[in-house]
């Protein structure tokens, strides 16, 4: 090694992540021991999504392979520290280099599963390669702000109903909100109608995640469960109300404003009512997950 230290340092917020549409800043320090002979140094802004997988195919080899790369961002910042230059020589000292770069409005947020990744890293590259090499990855997330959206700044209802076998039906109405950030709570306001007074064990909703992979050769399709709460005492009248609330974790936003992403995000909750002695109720709720917390209205 031939430099006592370097270093990349982004100014971000508080999550450590930036956002697409801004300026990112930071600084590059690079500390050389002694007098060193560089030609050039450049860095290098890049963004990559990636999906893979496999299925069984009827003929040899009996697997067909699902693979594809997109660069979806590159800047490169060319001749850094040339002002310390002198000829081809970086003299020894500690020398800093302060930069900026745009992100675009239509970048896909950071994102890894077991299917696909999109990451964001820069690269710091000086000729000859072996002096200086230094990479760095770095978050990005959509910048979904829909307080200009009416319809989701107002609570919503939505109705579902099981009819039993031997006459009698149970049917819930649930009000809640169509969007949220990460740590907004949701509040949940669940109606019951159990005319059958059947028995109810719980009534859970979870948050679940969406995930299509659109690639030149195929498409692939992934589910995971972010979070789940549950309500489970009930008087077992004929009608009753309760109330559940679930706090969003820290989770990529939705693909919106994406133009054929390869990756695509969106969510739903996922409503269960689980019955003793019958099959259960299950139905979903669209949601959209944002970056910039929604003002609703009252509830």
């Amino acid at each position: 090694m031939t430099w006592a230290n370097c270093t990349i340092t982004l100014n971000s917020d508080s999550t450590g992540s930036f956002y697409t549409g801004d300026i990112v800043t930071g600084t590059i320090v690079l500390e050389c021991k002694k007098d060193q002979k560089i030609k050039r140094i450049n860095l290098k802004v890049v963004g990559t999504c990636k999906a893979s997988w496999t299925r069984s195919a009827p003929t040899i080899p009996y697997i067909k392979i699902y693979s594809e790369k997109r660069k979806v961002l590159s800047v490169t910042i060319s001749d850094i520290f040339r002002e310390y230059f002198h000829g081809e020589t970086i003299p020894a000292g500690i020398h800093r280099y302060p930069f900026h770069f745009a992100l675009p409005r239509d970048l896909p947020s950071t994102f890894e599963s077991s299917l696909s990744k999109t990451v964001y890293y820069l690269k710091l590259k000086s000729k000859p390669a072996y002096k200086i090499r230094q990479i760095m990855e770095f978050n990005v997330l959509g910048n979904i702000n829909l307080n200009h959206v009416e319809e989701m700044l107002i609570p919503c209802f939505h109705e579902f109903s099981k009819t039993f076998r031997n006459s009698g039906n149970f049917a819930i109405s649930i009000k809640t909100y169509r969007a949220f950030a990460p740590k907004q709570t949701v509040p949940f306001e669940i109606t019951i109608n159990n005319e059958k007074k059947a028995r109810v064990n719980n009534i859970s909703i979870s948050l679940i995640q969406k995930v299509k992979h659109n690639i030149s050769s195929g498409y692939a399709n992934e589910t995971r469960k972010i979070y789940k709460v549950e309500h489970k005492k009930f008087t077992r009248d004929v009608a009753e109300i309760c109330y559940i609330h679930m706090k969003i974790p820290q989770t990529t936003p939705s693909s919106l404003q994406l133009s054929d992403p390869m990756i695509d995000i969106s969510y739903i909750f996922q409503v269960e009512v689980k019955f003793i002695l019958h099959s259960s109720l299950l139905e979903e709720i669209p949601v959209t997950v944002t970056t910039v917390p929604v003002i609703h209205s009252d509830f």
